[in-house]
């Protein structure tokens, strides 16, 4: 059980982070008018894969570890870790986003 949580605050942080960062470029293509929206997009949806099936998933060291014991601790504490990270500056772009949308652009 400790080994989930453990993991999940790793994994949770580690991806927190590159969700932040992501949505930093984000909003720097917003704002430059930039076309890469799709490759934001890509490293958006490389995030669950991340989380469940990485590499560090199917490694040796985690081979025989994975049951339930570890699973359930694991998904809550990620799932705990990345909303604490995430959830206010996504929410306030995503507020941004829709003022700029209502206003027409400008």
């Amino acid at each position: 059980m400790i080994t989930g949580l453990i993991l999940g605050i790793l994994i949770g942080t580690i991806t927190g982070t590159v969700f932040l960062l992501i949505l930093k470029t984000a909003i720097g293509v917003s704002e430059k008018g930039g076309s890469s929206i799709l490759t934001l997009t890509a490293e958006l949806l490389a995030i669950p894969t991340f989380w469940f099936g990485g590499p560090w998933v199917t490694g040796k060291l985690l081979e025989r570890a994975i049951s339930r014991e570890l699973l359930d601790p694991y998904v809550t504490t990620l799932a705990i870790t990345f909303l604490v990270m995430s959830s206010y500056p996504a929410g306030r772009w995503i507020i941004h986003m829709g003022k700029t949308i209502g206003k027409g652009g400008e």
